[in-house]
């Protein structure tokens, strides 16, 4: 805990990072729920998550900050990933505040989603806090076209708003390496895939820090009506096999 506190200070004073994954670093906070984890080799970082049952939340991550102690705002985060297996659930790689709570939640990042029942997101996303900006989607959807033509009408209908139906890099293909780019001013975010720009969503931030996260787990959220918690849960999905996430570095600069 010595070693990650210097190494977090350190950081902080340069104003930003860079992580090969030469070796598995001190500064980073490993996470692992259940049946998932992590092996770093040939400078590649490998999270897998699964095999799962559908009823137990299953996850690997790594970030750099919690919630009293988050390093980062208007920053950029930069990094060469590629996603491996039949995946259901979630993963993604950005920034985030660290909380759950609907009206606070402020990710801001890209994200895969998979669900094994209709859900009204079923692809590869750009998304800054409830704003979302379809790149590829894993199939045609009515719940996704429905969704996008009430967010038109009013967010607060199903509590998202989809900037625009019509994905920007159908063509992507998420099992093969690109570099991402998620580049965070105070009027909004701007995304990129192997350099171009993929979404533009506009956003008034507050002065709100967050921290670097990347994650694959077995899990989608959804809001729930009178929820006592006011948060987003888990809706876990079941997975046969393994899926990976592979992750050739991270910058935030």
């Amino acid at each position: 805990m010595e070693e990650q506190k210097n190494l977090r200070v350190k950081v902080a004073e340069e104003g930003g990072f860079s992580d090969d994954f030469e070796t598995r670093s001190a500064y980073w906070s490993w996470r692992i729920d259940n049946y998932a984890g992590f092996e770093v080799k040939g400078s590649v970082l490998k999270m897998w998550m699964g095999p799962t049952e559908a009823l137990y939340y299953s996850n690997a991550e790594i970030a750099d900050g919690l919630f009293d102690d988050l390093p980062w705002m208007f920053k950029t985060f930069e990094t060469k990933a590629r996603l491996l297996g039949e995946h259901y659930g979630s993963a993604g790689w950005g920034f985030w505040n660290h909380t759950m709570v609907t009206d606070r939640s402020l990710p801001i990042w890209f994200i895969y989603l998979r669900t094994r029942r209709p859900y009204p997101f079923s692809g590869f996303f750009a998304q800054v806090g409830n704003r979302f900006q379809p790149i590829m989607l894993l199939e045609k959807s009515s719940k996704f076209t429905l969704a996008s033509i009430l967010s038109k009408i009013s967010s607060r209908i199903i509590g998202v708003e989809i900037v625009s139906s019509k994905p920007t890099m159908q063509e992507l293909k998420l099992d093969e390496w690109h570099e991402y780019r998620v580049e965070w001013v105070k009027q909004g975010v701007s995304f990129y895939v192997d350099g171009k720009e993929v979404a533009k969503i506009p956003f008034a931030f507050k002065e709100e820090r967050a921290r670097a996260d990347v994650w694959i787990d077995n899990a989608v959220y959804e809001i729930r009506k009178g929820d006592p918690g006011g948060v987003y849960r888990h809706a876990t999905q079941e997975n046969r096999e393994k899926a990976f996430l592979e992750v050739d570095y991270i910058r935030v600069l």
